[in-house]
């Protein structure tokens, strides 16, 4: 599957082997704190660095997406697909669709990489559809570079679909979530019913289930808030199409 997909950038005149400076895929929040140390901040100034963004994790506001419920999912504009071949909203109808933004560098992205682990092994049998989606933020304006994000999934060990949206700015997040109101964050999670109507949004950063890590109850609050969106949606029926 991933060398169809280096095939299509070949022909379509992008050199996916052409690998920017090389940049840190975060595996955790501890590994995180050392990259911070590893660039020249103190303990200190790292310690404060992650307070400063658990709190804005804990203050987000959950309802930042209420205007995308009800929405019809826009059409997919990828760049390419790691783990699949090219899909779009039609071919996943029918299926109950969890599209969930990342990238390599955040801390917050790191973090929930269990639960979507989880989520496809667990509700993937049920007729959960994932879609991890690939958004650049260090050198964001470099060009395409899939071996750079062949590398952040294999660390990461995503073997569920992975989209690449690198250009997020203009292209599928754009279209999806950047529109409207201010957003709190790009890693946002949508959950599609089986009609490809958007019924579910996580407005960013992070969830998990509960591991009693200090900062991070909310994180476990919005796990299980999502796991009761996919179990409803798994069992509403499927609406035959005129």
């Amino acid at each position: 599957m991933y060398r169809l997909s280096i095939l299509l950038l070949v022909l379509a005149g992008v050199n996916p082997l052409a690998s920017a400076e090389e940049i840190t895929v975060v595996t955790s929040w501890d590994h995180y704190r050392e990259v911070l140390v590893d660039k020249g901040r103190t303990d200190p100034e790292a310690d404060q660095r992650i307070a400063e963004l658990l709190t804005g994790l804990n203050d987000m506001d959950r309802n930042a997406g209420i205007d995308r419920i009800g929405v019809a999912a826009p059409p997919f504009r990828f760049d390419g697909w790691l783990n699949s071949e090219p899909m779009t909203l039609e071919d996943l109808r029918g299926q109950v669709v969890l599209v969930r933004w990342w990238t390599e560098t955040c801390p917050f992205c790191a973090s929930s990489t269990p639960a979507l682990k989880f989520f496809n092994d667990f509700y993937g049998p049920q007729g959960l559809a994932m879609v991890g989606v690939y958004h650049p933020k260090a050198d964001r304006d470099a060009p395409l570079d899939v071996a750079r994000v062949q590398n952040a999934v294999d660390v990461r060990g995503l073997d569920f679909p992975i989209a690449i949206d690198w250009e997020w700015r203009n292209g599928t997040l754009a279209d999806w979530w950047l529109t409207g109101p201010e957003r709190p964050a790009t890693s946002v999670t949508f959950l599609l019913d089986k009609q490809g109507v958007i019924q579910y949004v996580h407005p960013g950063m992070e969830y998990h289930e509960d591991h009693g890590a200090e900062g991070h109850a909310q994180c476990a609050n919005d796990m299980v808030g999502i796991r009761a969106a996919i179990e409803r949606l798994l069992a509403e029926p499927v609406v035959a199409q005129n």
